[in-house]
């Protein structure tokens, strides 16, 4: 899958999120109001240059592309860095207080909220959190280290998670644990085919 099908998903995730269909011209309004998809699309658009494009046009774009990571990490708190492994569908419901590691790898249709940060910690420093499909972290939740987090997981807001999640799980607190097995499907909304 290309970087701009990945992005083409992620815009779906965020239409899904008003209940009501969108014309294009609404989408496309969503798509230059929202914040979130800037930093996607500025995301997405390092990881065409870093992955997908020609060498010539890797070389020609590699800094622009930095410049452009940088300035949309201080402009609304989103720092996404493009060695990230993000699938598509990929929804930041807010924005600001951001922070996800070039270490990290999220699955498809993962769903985060402001103040999250995911990265490293630790004795092992090279290696990051394993997201799986269809997880949702809440607000302000810490996810650092060697850590896999199954698919359909529930990070309750505010909560540090530092060893494995296993699937459909819901966790909270300080460390985290487990609370239900009720899982995230109740929470992320998934476009349809048609």
């Amino acid at each position: 899958m290309t970087a701009r099908q990945r992005f083409r998903a992620d815009v779906a995730r965020y239409s899904v999120l008003i209940d009501r269909p969108m014309s294009r011209f609404r989408r496309v309004l969503v798509v230059l109001t929202s914040e979130e998809i800037w930093a996607m699309a500025v995301f997405r658009f390092g990881q065409y240059v870093y992955y997908d494009a020609n060498p010539v046009t890797r070389w020609v774009l590699r800094m622009p592309c930095l410049a452009a990571a940088r300035l949309t990490g201080l402009m609304v708190g989103i720092h996404l860095f493009a060695d990230t492994r993000i699938g598509p569908g990929f929804c930041i419901v807010h924005y600001g207080g951001i922070w996800i590691s070039p270490l990290a790898s999220l699955g498809a249709n993962c769903s985060i909220g402001p103040g999250v940060v995911i990265g490293v910690a630790g004795q092992t420093r090279n290696k990051g959190p394993v997201l799986g499909d269809r997880v949702w972290v809440g607000p302000g939740a810490i996810i650092t280290g060697d850590v896999k987090i199954g698919s359909g997981a529930v990070i309750a807001a505010n909560s540090l998670v530092t060893s494995d999640v296993p699937e459909n799980a819901v966790v909270i607190g300080v460390p985290a644990r487990v609370i239900s097995y009720s899982g995230s499907e109740h929470l992320i909304r998934i476009p349809t085919a048609d």
